[in-house]
């Protein structure tokens, strides 16, 4: 079995359901409340780990309770934690408003998160030499992730970037990502062009490929998948549901897509496979508790 190592952000959402986002000044009642799993990083640890991949996970937690609670659950699904440290500050967290039309405003304290420093890696060097995948996003310092990239490059590992939250990347980073998973909000600030429709969705990609990047996927919501990798460029279908919440949808597809790939899938059928595994995500509330097993899917 393919050894896969997640190094990214872990997350506690506190989410407040409200009947309209407040004013400045304004104190209202909320209906709901709700304490949710989150973190780009630990929503893609999970997946992988509940679709049946061995998953390790290097990241930072604070000495609270929240960080406990995290690593319990990472535990529960299945997540190799021992290489998780723990910071004296406060795990990361996310404050989210939600009003009864779907908007929601967020107040991100990156936490312990934003502690995690290069040699965490360095200490953990061995997890990186024994893995045959890398998964990184960019809800951790940037020095770490350009730093993980360059002793990856070395080592000849693939690693899988999506590169969220959004920001510009050298190309110096670029070139030494196997597979970049942006969605197109992320694609366009990464390449800064156009992506309203299929070919400048497609135009932005190739744009990116040049840059040194082996394979881009691309989600695009209810549009579905695009992927362009040495072969061409093709085009997968969202599957059609009712949608309850994306939350976690887009963590779930990179996941599954990788879980697909370790199994010997080509890059067609292990996007049919992530679409329908972030189909499932989509029709069911929160982050980590709404990715669903391999024997679900």
């Amino acid at each position: 079995m393919s050894k896969v190592l997640v190094i990214g952000s872990l997350n506690v959402d506190l989410v407040t359901h409200v009947p309209h986002l407040p004013k400045a000044g304004e104190t209202i009642s909320s209906e709901k409340f709700q304490t949710n799993f989150g973190g780009k990083g630990a929503n893609q640890a999970v997946a992988l780990a509940r679709l049946g991949a061995d998953t390790t996970m290097i990241g930072k937690v604070g000495n609270d309770d929240y960080g406990q609670s995290l690593l319990n659950n990472l535990k529960q699904s299945g997540v190799n934690t021992s290489s998780i440290l723990e910071d004296d500050g406060p795990t990361g967290m996310a404050f989210i408003n939600v009003s009864a039309d779907g908007e929601n405003n967020i107040v991100l304290v990156s936490g312990a998160n934003h502690k995690l420093q290069t040699s965490d890696i360095n200490q953990n060097r061995v997890l990186i030499e024994q893995s045959d995948i890398i998964i990184m996003q960019l809800e951790i310092p940037l020095e770490v992730v350009e730093y993980v990239l360059e002793l990856a490059f070395e080592l000849h590992k693939k690693v899988i970037l999506n590169p969220a939250p959004a920001q510009k990347l050298t190309k110096a980073m670029l070139e030494k990502v196997h597979t970049l998973i942006p969605n197109e909000t992320e694609l366009q600030i990464l390449t800064g062009m156009p992506v309203s429709n299929e070919a400048e969705i497609l135009s932005a990609g190739y744009y990116l490929k040049t840059l040194g990047i082996e394979r881009l996927v691309i989600t695009a919501g209810e549009k579905g998948a695009y992927v362009i990798n040495d072969e061409g460029e093709f085009h997968v279908p969202a599957f059609k549901v009712n949608v309850v919440d994306t939350t976690a949808a887009g963590d779930s597809f990179i996941a599954a897509f990788i879980v697909a790939e370790t199994k010997g899938l080509s890059d067609e059928e292990a996007a049919q496979f992530a679409n329908k595994v972030s189909s499932i995500v989509i029709t069911r509330e929160g982050a980590q508790s709404s990715i669903p097993t391999l024997e679900e899917v």
